[in-house]
């Protein structure tokens, strides 16, 4: 086969690579508005039309970069472009080393947002393209929890192989000036891995309470990350409705169990 036919064909692939991803989301679309709606939550499909409280967060040093790696992104990337359009939430997250661009592009899409339990939420889809070598790409769903209070930058995760390729995934291995913390319960430690910029800090908010109701969610496995802004749970792949409104419920029940001093803007 020529090289022009090995162009033509890689741009077939793309092309349908690109219409599965927006069957796909259309398809996912549907399911979470209708979520939104039964739970008086409001729901963004595409990323331009987001007007949510995402907005409101500084915006930070890196934002620029971020909205220039468009630039040196491969063709798929530029391309998802023109089908996704660029996301107004990444820039925003950029704090939260879980959530930082896995690629060298990514959008958002199929966001939700409101009221949960008390706690101001946001859920939503990324689409992802990296063109080092060696090439990937992906979606993966984030959920959201705003808090005003100082946050810790601080990522608790669960211990095991594939948590670890996770974090291996996301360059997390290069998290300077995130040091390990350790905690008197022997059972936490083998559970849970902590890193944290504030080891005080965190030993704050890890405390003997918040220790046993993650403990009571271990087997449920989630990457959770505090930083300036909330706390977020990130994924490797997309939620179901049902285990998006697990994970709501389990970051709400998070901050229910931080103490109440700590959460004071």
């Amino acid at each position: 086969m020529s090289s022009s036919d090995n162009l033509i064909l890689d741009a077939i692939l793309i092309g349908l690579q690109m219409i599965y991803y927006k069957f796909k989301n259309n398809r996912r679309a549907k399911v979470f508005r209708k979520m939104a709606s039964e739970h008086q939550l409001k729901f963004w499909q595409k990323p331009g039309e987001y007007q949510g409280q995402l907005d409101q967060l500084k915006e930070t040093q890196t934002e620029n970069a971020y909205h220039s790696s468009l630039r040196r992104a491969g063709s798929k990337a530029k391309l998802a472009a023109r089908f996704f359009g660029e996301s107004p939430l990444q820039a925003r997250l950029l704090a939260f080393k879980t959530n930082a661009w896995r690629g060298d592009w990514q959008t958002n899409c199929n966001i939700m947002e409101g009221e949960w339990k008390g706690h101001s939420m946001t859920t939503f889809d990324t689409l992802f393209f990296r063109v080092q070598d060696p090439p990937s790409e992906g979606e993966y769903t984030s959920v959201f929890v705003r808090c005003d209070a100082e946050m810790p930058k601080m990522i608790i995760s669960p211990t095991g192989l594939l948590a670890g390729l996770k974090r291996l995934d996301e360059n997390q291995f290069a998290n300077w000036g995130y040091h390990k913390v350790s905690f008197e319960l022997v059972d936490f430690n083998k559970r849970y891995r902590v890193v944290s910029k504030d080891e005080k800090l965190a030993y704050g908010f890890i405390s003997q309470n918040m220790m046993e109701y993650l403990m009571s969610h271990k087997d449920d496995k989630w990457h959770i990350e505090t930083a300036p802004g909330g706390i977020i749970i990130s994924t490797v792949y997309t939620l179901n409705p049902e285990k998006v409104e697990k994970a709501m419920d389990f970051l709400a029940g998070f901050l229910d169990h931080v103490d109440k001093y700590l959460l004071k803007p």
